[in-house]
């Protein structure tokens, strides 16, 4: 798949979903998501595939992840088809089940805010923010968003953790 391109992420967990209401104010479009980790291979530890959902349109994505240091991993991504999706959904690590969760997507103070909502694993909720380097200042969130607190380095909180069977994050 080729180098791919850094990722550089921070997350926190949030004590609950804002409202609808703080959604909208925000901005916030949300999308669909079923993410099914795959069996990794000793080039590409973290593979997955994506079906995404926005405003009646699909869009499936082949994933591949290699962590790095602290918050940053080497990403690549391909766009695939629904044909593609489904043969690759053969090759899922039956260790992992599959991760659904509905993405709300806004701009906020000069950055764009990824706010997870998970059905499965249930209860939990997250908020994801990229940055072009890991020394990037502390950025402004919105007060409606109820910090826990910070997760970016816990690998309790990784999608590819949450999607195990048995796990328990904070537990």
């Amino acid at each position: 798949m080729g180098s791919g391109r850094l990722e550089i992420e921070r997350k926190w967990l949030l004590a609950a979903p804002p409202s609808d209401a703080e959604l909208r104010a925000l901005g916030a479009e949300p999308i669909g998501i079923e993410q099914v980790y795959l069996l990794g291979t000793p080039e590409a530890p973290v593979r997955r595939i994506r079906r995404s959902e926005h405003s009646g349109r699909v869009e499936y994505t082949y994933t591949e992840k290699r962590f790095v240091a602290g918050i940053v991993r080497v990403e690549g991504e391909l766009e695939i088809n629904a044909a593609e999706y489904s043969r690759l959904l053969h090759e899922a690590d039956p260790a992992r089940g599959p991760i659904r969760k509905t993405r709300h997507v806004f701009d906020y103070a000069g950055n764009t805010l990824e706010l997870d909502v998970f059905d499965r694993p249930p209860g939990i909720c997250m908020l994801e923010i990229e940055f072009d380097r890991s020394d990037a200042p502390e950025p402004e969130l919105p007060a409606c968003l109820r910090i826990l607190r910070d997760v970016s380095e816990d690998p309790a909180y990784l999608n590819v953790t949450l999607a195990r069977a048995d796990a328990e994050p904070g537990g």
